[in-house]
């Protein structure tokens, strides 16, 4: 999927963010994924469409949902909770406004340029101070790229500066819509095999090695590589040494960063109704990596943790 139209389809936005690139920004989580990555802490931006998102921790058992329902698509799962799942959910919203301690939300709301700008622009004065700025993250924001080019020139006019976050994962031109008018890129690469690669995302990862190489040779903003390193799937140290090495080779990449695997979807799969698949792999502590550093040392690299 891609997509001209100049609006997007947000599922969620998090305000005085200071994880996700420079000083303080806002990050603008888009709906939608070509990767189903094992770990992956967002299950609900992984369908373009907007879904019922049920939390457990909120819901009394109460069953209102269920009564109020129109199309009768609730129903109670005991690993699970209320869940919606009736394929003929025409998301009416009958069952959020219907629920007294707002467990049930509706993940995924259409913005156009000048809603979002409206949203954003509340916090303009901590993005001068902080030198922070706009991120795009998902799911897969480029699928949006027509939308995150206006945006993103929108906010340059205001001196405001955008970074994107992405998998890779998409037609070159997608990147190429964007790479102009965005100041940063953090380019996630989730393994170097491409046969585990597929196993582990769904895809192989031809077309982010591909992409990554133009990225390399064109883009001239910030360019970091983020490896999220997962237990049991993308932490043998000889695969890790091979990705160290192929990025050392790779041009203008201006950081290394290696993510600590967690487990902070859990609630997420749950309220939609699924199961985690690694819900008995342990988190892990930024110290526990924190001897990848010297490896990418070994090969001139500059990895932080």
């Amino acid at each position: 999927m891609g997509t001209n139209e100049l609006r997007a389809k947000v599922f969620n936005i998090e305000r005085f963010a200071t994880e996700d690139g420079p000083g303080i920004r806002t990050v603008i989580f888009l709906k939608g994924c070509a990767l189903r990555c094992r770990w992956c802490a967002n299950p609900e931006s992984q369908s373009f469409d907007s879904q019922i998102l049920f939390n457990g921790n909120m819901c009394t058992s109460c069953a209102r949902c269920v009564e109020v329902c129109p199309r009768k698509g609730i129903e109670y799962y005991q690993d699970f909770g209320f869940i919606t799942t009736n394929a003929e959910c025409d998301l009416c919203g009958t069952c959020v406004k219907n629920c007294f301690f707002n467990a049930r939300t509706i993940s995924g709301e259409w913005y156009t340029r000048e809603k979002l700008a409206s949203e954003v622009l509340r916090d303009e004065g901590y993005y001068r101070q902080s030198g922070g700025g706009i991120t795009f993250s998902g799911g897969e924001p480029l699928f949006y790229h027509s939308f995150i080019r206006e945006f993103a020139l929108l906010m340059k006019k205001r001196g405001i500066g955008s970074l994107i976050e992405t998998c890779g994962h998409v037609p070159l031109e997608y990147l190429q819509n964007v790479a102009d008018v965005v100041d940063i890129i953090y380019f996630d690469f989730k393994h170097i095999d491409s046969d585990r690669h597929l196993e582990l995302t769904g895809a192989d990862n031809h077309l982010i090695l591909s992409n990554l190489a133009w990225l390399s040779a064109n883009f001239t903003g910030f360019l970091a590589v983020r490896y999220p390193y997962i237990p049991g799937c993308n932490d043998d140290i000889k695969d890790v040494r091979k990705f160290i090495d192929h990025i050392s080779k790779v041009d203008n990449v201006a950081e290394v960063w290696f993510l600590p695997y967690h487990r902070l979807g859990i609630a997420k799969y749950k309220g939609l109704g699924r199961p985690y698949l690694m819900e008995e792999t342990q988190p892990l502590r930024m110290k526990d990596i924190d001897f990848l550093k010297n490896i990418g040392a070994e090969y001139g690299l500059n990895v932080r943790i």
